[in-house]
């Protein structure tokens, strides 16, 4: 596992079903140097957006017309990573419930006829949770987790602004840094290695209860 690049990554979408809606936002931190990328990304079909999902991500249909074209996004996000001199087998993304994340990234570097350039996943749920049964928290005790709910948690002072792809990966950064640098959660296990094979549309499945508002 030596050699690995963390990116942190949030992505927000119009609805649940990447065959179908499309992602509206993008934010990507380089842990290594804390550099961040974030695009809003204009959508090719507004008017299949999910009216709960435009809520939450406090949108309207007409917001869904502006931003970058997705390829422009790709191109942009492509070069980002290709900085760190890497082959997609050594970068590593973070964010909080991944399947959900990479279908969506799947899905949209497909759409440009490009597979996404990391293999390894790993989902701050999945830390989240082991910190929880490390200081004796168990399901009974209904404990959430999602993003904020895990910040609160682990006692980080959240950057404001729910459901934005900007301020939700900064979040997801600072609750890594600390499950991994302070509460000593080991996260090498937790680490998945999913590539993106364009013809490969399967995916796992979505704890969907940390989408919760």
């Amino acid at each position: 596992m030596s050699g690995l690049k963390i990116y942190v990554i949030d992505t927000e979408t119009s609805g649940l079903n990447s065959a179908y809606h499309e992602m509206t936002e993008i934010g990507i931190i380089r842990a290594f140097d804390r550099v961040q990328i974030h695009r809003n990304i204009k959508c090719d079909y507004p008017e299949r957006a999910n009216m709960d999902a435009l809520r939450i991500t406090n949108k309207n249909i007409e917001d869904l017309s502006h931003g970058f074209e997705k390829k422009v996004v790709v191109e942009e996000c492509n070069k980002f990573f290709e900085e760190d001199g890497l082959t997609p087998a050594h970068r590593v993304i973070v964010a909080h419930n991944t399947p959900f994340d990479r279908k969506f990234l799947h899905a949209l570097w497909a759409s440009q006829n490009m597979e996404f350039p990391a293999h390894n996943w790993l989902d701050t749920i999945s830390l989240i949770k082991e910190y929880a049964k490390n200081i004796g928290i168990n399901k009974a005790d209904k404990q959430k987790f999602n993003l904020h709910a895990a910040c609160d948690l682990v006692g980080i002072k959240k950057f404001s602004g729910a459901h934005n792809a900007k301020v939700d990966s900064r979040n997801c950064f600072l609750l890594h840094k600390n499950l991994v640098e302070d509460k000593k959660v080991n996260y090498l296990p937790f680490i998945k290695t999913f590539p993106h094979i364009l013809s490969n549309n399967n995916y796992d499945d979505i704890d969907m209860s940390i989408l919760e508002d």
